[in-house]
């Protein structure tokens, strides 16, 4: 800006009406609440004013703590009526003297009330307790007749105009505000108030005057129509200045990449399925075949829930072919974990460790009962739980990616095509499969893949074909392949992330948020 008359026609008629007071009243700095009561405009308009002509430079925008007392919400009962105190003096000045009971009684206060207006009228002295007849009355006296307004109720009526006084300033009224304090009538609270400041450039704004003109900020087709364009004088812009940057709603970075991965899958030909977070054992650990002694259904591994701490199956006859296979073998040609099971252990509900758990639902509620007959393709994108040390690859709270093809014929290497496939059209290409041992599937894999970021193999995933004893149960004779895969991870070797704590929790950088690539134009780099 190189002229002062060229920022004076870029002003608008509120930024104008806040310098011109300025002017007026030859001020340098004022409180934006102040300034409101003053003009008598909304406060959000001062705000909004005061806020543009910051961005000028013409302003400063000051915030200030402070401590204020307030009427509370026991003494807004106050406002329409006078105090205990000043109600209790106004009815003897009228009666001299009246009985407890009769004052009490006129009065409608509630016992506390009117003890309290009592108390504080006998130690002013302004009233006096008389017995006569064994009975006591209350009378007032020459000084009491003399006290039109108590000072308590001057100070009341003092915030019930101001509505806000600051401590500092509210100590002038002395001893009243510690009374009314105290009787819980008003209350302290901490608020920030805006104080707007005057800059050099906002005083030399000021000093060489602001002419008042009306001028317009919008031009409409009326304006145009109407001609009044040439009677009034547009306001200018200055389309070099810079804009207060805005951030608009983003997806999170890891929900992108949950909703490539959906993708992927259904156009795969798979059903989503969908299981809840909280649990049972029998779904997440025995119907699968996991023995009741098993490692991973520690306190150390496993969060249980201490209420409820059971839950319940329905089918009676799915937990008696459960509990046979487990302790047996059944028929499937196993002898089974050669151990009693016990069914409380298997109603035990905790958070669930694996959305394998979803898999066996859906073996139990879907195929077991007939709606659907293999061959079948399943899917699930979910969060689980796991009692883990958090560490640069390791969550308490994360999401895995569950899928199980049921069909005939399905072997090693069909697993081996479904999952390679899948991190083909993530854009993963390197990847290795190594041997490992699953209670419930045989033969099991687990799955690494290459980070470039950390330049190391990454374990990804966990995969399998389904035992003969994890499918007994639900009638299924055909091979069922299944894996769970790494979210997190995938996550960030797409995203080049050497630490998964940087996807979601207090290590997640917001501009990093706002400003990632999207997963898709990482993949097809």
């Amino acid at each position: 800006m190189t002229d002062l008359s060229e920022l004076i026609n870029m002003l608008t008629e509120s930024e104008r009406k806040l310098l011109e007071f300025f002017q007026q009243r030859k001020l340098e700095t004022i409180h934006e609440d102040e300034l409101a009561k003053t003009l008598q405009t909304d406060i959000a308009e001062i705000s909004r004013s005061a806020l543009w002509l910051e961005n000028k430079g013409i302003v400063r925008r000051l915030k200030e703590e402070i401590e204020v007392l307030t009427i509370s919400g026991k003494g807004r009962k106050y406002l329409n009526s006078p105090l205990p105190e000043q109600r209790l003096l106004d009815y003897l000045r009228e009666r001299k003297k009246a009985s407890f009971d009769e004052a009490l009684k006129s009065l409608s206060m509630d016992f506390n009330e009117f003890n309290a207006a009592l108390g504080k009228l006998s130690r002013e002295k302004l009233i006096r307790i008389v017995k006569e007849n064994e009975k006591r009355y209350i009378q007032i006296t020459e000084k009491g007749l003399s006290v039109l307004e108590l000072p308590t109720s001057q100070v009341f009526k003092e915030f019930v105009k101001k509505e806000e006084i600051p401590v500092d300033q509210a100590k002038k009224y002395g001893r009243e505000i510690l009374d009314l304090l105290r009787r819980g009538i008003l209350t302290k609270k901490r608020i920030t108030r805006i104080r707007i400041e005057l800059t050099d450039l906002g005083r030399k704004l000021v000093k060489m005057g602001i002419p008042k003109i009306e001028v317009i900020d919008s031009l409409t087709p009326e304006i145009i129509v109407s001609r009044e364009w040439q009677k009034k004088k547009l306001r200018w812009y200055d389309v070099t200045s810079k804009v207060p940057r805005t951030w608009g709603g983003r997806k999170h970075p890891l929900h992108e990449i949950m909703d490539l991965i959906r993708n992927i899958f259904l156009e795969m030909g798979f059903m989503e399925m969908r299981g809840p977070w909280v649990e049972i054992a029998f779904w997440n650990m025995d119907s699968m075949w996991i023995p009741q002694d098993h490692p991973a259904r520690e306190m150390q591994a496993t969060f249980y829930l201490k209420k409820p701490i059971r839950g319940f199956v329905h089918d009676k006859e799915l937990i008696s072919i459960v509990k046979e296979i487990q302790e047996t073998g059944g028929d499937t040609g196993s002898t089974g974990w050669q151990q009693p099971w016990s069914v409380e252990e298997a109603l035990r509900t905790l958070l669930r460790t694996h959305t394998t758990a979803v898999t066996f639902r859906v073996l139990g509620f879907i195929i077991r009962k007939g709606i659907l007959k293999p061959p079948v393709k399943f899917f699930c994108i979910d969060r689980v739980f796991r009692n883990e040390t958090i560490d640069w690859k390791h969550l308490a709270e994360f999401h895995q990616v569950e899928g199980f093809v049921a069909a005939e014929g399905l072997t090693l290497r069909s697993l081996m095509g479904y999952i390679k496939e899948f991190y083909r059209k993530m854009g993963i290409y390197k990847l290795r499969f190594k041997p490992t041992y699953n209670p419930y599937t045989e033969p099991s894999m687990e799955i690494f893949a290459w980070h470039p970021k950390v330049e190391k193999w990454i374990e990804v995933g966990n995969s399998g074909l389904f035992r003969p004893e994890s499918l007994r149960p639900y009638g299924i004779n055909v091979p069922v392949i299944a894996w769970g895969l790494a979210v997190e991870r995938l996550a960030a070797i797409i995203y080049d992330i050497e630490d998964i704590r940087r996807l979601v929790g207090p290590m997640c950088d917001v501009n990093w948020i706002r400003w990632h690539r999207a997963p898709v134009g990482k993949i097809f780099e």
